[in-house]
């Protein structure tokens, strides 16, 4: 028989396995690792493409951030490669995310994994396009719930095949298209309903925002960044991983591939005299398609061999002038795009007056090419020339930049929509790109627009560990300093 010392020690190391036990279940409720059925309990909180204030859109990185800071799923946009495989990507084209053009159904699998993307954010050269395999397999993992956004036709039947072979119909809570119905259909589907939607205007960094939403019907809150939400809603925010979910496998090169010439890239640049000739048929389509995919290629493989002489700056000028028209949006424009982000990104001289000239242009031309669907004003139609500006001014700092930055945030809703699609949160985010600075940050934090305030606040946490931003935290935005996630 043991003695009571014994009997003691026992009973002691009994209690602390015990409390171990405990202790393990207790922060196994803050940790990210939920369960389906707890995360559907309650208030759900999706993220519109996954958190991408911590990784590139639609990435396995920006999904898994999700959950380690303490939210319930993800926003997914999903399409199918030439090849067959389903994969998260968000736009119509490549261009504005990938150094490629074209479309994912363009590109077989293998195809696609060679594009490099123009704006990798944090994880650089392992930033990549996912399959959906991989999405769900990580949603699986976190027991994640899922917002589907089938963006091309006959995709329900594999996403169905791919639902039931990981058993996956519980996490998905909203199934979004126009085109399909199948999923949407199926019985197995439990959709939940949301209160708001909070990430068209950085609602989600603003507590009165976040309240208001809460008060409303529904159970679940669409947003871009989750901390304003798991803050209110008393969760723990966790700490996001650096290294890369499942790091992308070198691309083999079976040859090198000389660098091109200046000169032959001159003559493509200059080969542009169709530029205001719309093709009607559908062969002339594709024949001024290919011309004008031809000419884009060689506006980016200029910047890509620092190609800067007076020639080639005087033909990439003459490209944003007469950028080429063309029926379809996947076109038009397009070799007028990447002749201004190479004009920007060379830091040609008179670049940032051709980006005022761009963004505040009304082409007469584009009333033949108006979609009248959209009902969107005429200067729409340039939107890809548009779209391409303060992304790539970000890189190019300078008083003529700033001030054209502050020049267009100075403009209401109103103006700015007959111009183009609104763009003050590029323009905020570029300025205080080019412009880091504590009176940068505060005279953004008091911008009219909510867009605008919230993304100085953004912009703001992903810097807090310099002086400059945490002192425009505290005095601009105060109560965003419970948003900063522990290192």
């Amino acid at each position: 028989m043991p003695d009571v010392r014994s009997f003691t020690r026992l009973l002691l190391a009994f209690c602390g396995i015990v409390a171990t036990c405990f202790n393990a279940v207790a922060a196994e409720k803050v940790t990210p690792y939920r369960s389906v059925a707890e995360r559907r309990q309650g208030v759900q909180i999706i993220c519109h493409r996954g958190s991408s204030e911590f990784a590139h859109e639609n990435t396995l990185e920006a999904f898994r951030a999700t959950f380690e800071l303490g939210a319930d799923g993800n926003e997914m946009d999903i399409r199918c490669t030439k090849d067959g495989v389903l994969v998260c990507f968000h736009d119509d084209v490549l261009d504005f995310a990938l150094e490629a053009y074209g479309d994912v159904s363009d590109y077989t699998w293998d195809e696609l994994q060679r594009f490099r993307f123009r704006e990798p954010q944090q994880f650089g050269p392992q930033c990549r396009i996912p399959t959906l395999l991989e999405v769900f397999e990580l949603h699986k993992r976190y027991g994640g719930l899922m917002h589907l956004d089938v963006k091309q036709r006959n995709l329900d039947q594999p996403i169905v095949e791919l639902l039931d072979r990981l058993n996956l119909w519980d996490n998905v809570i909203v199934c979004e298209t126009e085109i399909e119905g199948a999923i949407q259909r199926d019985s197995r589907l439990h959709p939940r309903v949301y209160q708001e939607s909070l990430y068209s205007d950085h609602g989600d960094m603003f507590p009165a925002a976040i309240a208001a939403a809460l008060a409303r019907p529904g159970t679940a809150l669409l947003v871009d960044d989750p901390r304003g939400a798991v803050v209110a809603l008393g969760r723990q925010l966790g700490t996001v991983s650096q290294q890369p979910v499942a790091p992308k496998e070198p691309v083999s090169q079976n040859e090198t591939v000389p660098a091109p010439r200046e000169a032959d890239l001159l003559a493509i640049l200059r080969d542009g005299q169709d530029w205001d000739q719309i093709a009607v048929s559908e062969a002339d389509q594709r024949a001024s398609a290919e011309r004008i995919q031809a000419r884009a290629r060689a506006a980016d493989l200029c910047r890509s061999i620092h190609a800067s002489s007076s020639a080639t700056v005087a033909a990439l000028e003459n490209r944003v002038l007469r950028r080429s028209l063309h029926k379809q949006l996947e076109y038009h424009g397009l070799d007028g795009s990447a002749a201004m982000r190479t004009l920007i990104l060379l830091q040609a001289p008179n670049a940032v007056e051709f980006a005022r000239f761009s963004l505040w242009r009304d082409d007469p031309a584009l009333e033949q090419l108006i979609d009248q669907q959209w009902k969107n004003p005429r200067a729409w139609a340039d939107l890809r020339v548009k779209m391409v500006i303060f992304p790539a001014l970000k890189h190019c700092r300078g008083v003529a930049a700033e001030t054209l930055c502050r020049d267009y945030l100075a403009l209401d809703e109103e103006t700015a929509k007959q111009l183009g699609p609104l763009q003050h949160q590029e323009a905020a985010r570029t300025l205080l790109a080019i412009s880091p600075q504590t009176e940068t940050a505060l005279e953004l934090m008091r911008h009219p627009l909510q867009a605008v305030r919230g993304r100085a606040i953004l912009d703001c946490l992903a810097n807090v560990h310099e002086a400059w931003a945490m002192t425009a935290l505290e005095e601009g935005a105060k109560h965003a300093l419970a948003y900063r996630v522990p290192d």
